[in-house]
């Protein structure tokens, strides 16, 4: 039986990704199973899992050989739920591994590679140290920050070395790729040894972290999201804020229309900002209303045209109608991004 390198992909699905970052990573799956059939080695040798996490994780695609694999579609949900990613990784790992015995020889050490863009909203800690104290060591296992929201000090106590990737444009998603399918390709030909930063050098924009001085980490969010319903069409989209300290405050930045199943999941609350502290409206992107206003029943928010004159309207959410609406400032609860 041919040794396999088994392959992991640990894919952040969060709301901060929604948008460009998610297409990208999606291109990039593709791009990358794309490079490995071209490889002999790789054909050969290499198995691919892809595990997604966002509130819960899942094995979106399990061990398989790569010709057989069919590029997964990814789903953006609440929250980053990376323990759930490691203990899922790491009942993978046990389950899908062969292991080397006095009569034969196992996979070669398997490859995991953790993308993601922001910090843990769950118990990540206890699945970490079950990971490092496993003997022998289970992985390689590399770390990959995307962004300047990164909680590196998680990624550091994971990995075996972490990498920045500062941008989160659908260039730099594409040449991460192109350098992890380098990286595949030359393991499937040296299994036993590890990535070489001389051999597979790093793409523009990604640099290697110094575990003693990683990235710090702003105390301040500098992102908000929050869902909204429309109140035409009751579809959902994903309104996103950043922080801009040179006025202190939140200023819109985009929104992106959410799977019809999105709340199947339940959703993460953050902590509530003041309206006050939030600038700027973004159109829906399903009947263009040009601003947004929230329930003062259920609390949720919905999109409503700024010049709105009529006596009352309904929640569509909790069809409660409402006739007062309030000039003043409020609380608006957001999603854990």
């Amino acid at each position: 039986m041919l040794r396999r390198l088994p392959v992991y992909l640990l894919l952040d699905c969060s709301e901060s990704m929604a948008g460009p970052p998610l297409d990208a990573v999606e291109n990039g799956v593709v791009t990358m199973l794309a490079a490995l059939r071209k490889n002999p080695y790789a054909m050969e040798t290499v198995h691919l899992s892809i595990i997604t996490f966002d509130a819960k994780a899942r094995v979106t695609v399990p061990l398989t050989e790569i010709p057989s694999i069919t590029p997964p579609r990814l789903k953006i949900r609440p929250g980053t739920s990376l323990g759930a990613a490691l203990n899922l990784l790491q009942e993978s790992l046990k389950n899908d591994v062969v292991k080397t015995t006095s009569e034969r020889k196992g996979d070669y050490r398997p490859l995991v590679f953790i993308l993601t863009d922001g910090q843990p909203t769950d118990q990540w800690r206890p699945a970490a140290d079950r990971l490092r104290s496993t003997s022998p060591k289970p992985a390689n296992i590399y770390g990959i920050g995307c962004g300047d929201e990164v909680d590196f000090t998680a990624l550091n106590q994971i990995a075996d070395v972490c990498l920045h990737m500062r941008g989160l444009s659908t260039e730099s998603f594409a040449q991460f790729f192109v350098w992890m399918s380098a990286s595949v390709q030359s393991m499937s030909v040296a299994p036993e040894e590890k990535v070489s930063f001389e051999k597979i050098p790093l793409q523009p924009g990604m640099e290697l972290v110094d575990r003693a001085n990683p990235p710090v980490l702003s105390e301040r969010g500098e992102r908000l999201f929050f869902h909204v319903c429309c109140r035409k069409t009751k579809k959902h989209y994903l309104m996103r804020y950043r922080y801009e300290p040179a006025f202190e405050l939140y200023i819109a930045q985009d929104a992106i229309p959410l799977e019809d199943d999105f709340f199947s999941d339940g959703a993460l609350k953050s902590p509530a900002v003041s309206s006050e502290m939030l600038h700027g409206n973004v159109p829906c992107p399903h009947c263009h209303a040009d601003s947004w206003a929230q329930c003062g029943f259920c609390k949720h928010l919905f999109c409503i045209e700024e010049d709105f004159n009529e006596p009352f309207l309904v929640c569509p959410l909790c069809e409660t109608k409402l006739t007062g609406f309030s000039g003043g400032s409020f609380g608006v609860e957001g999603s854990m991004g």
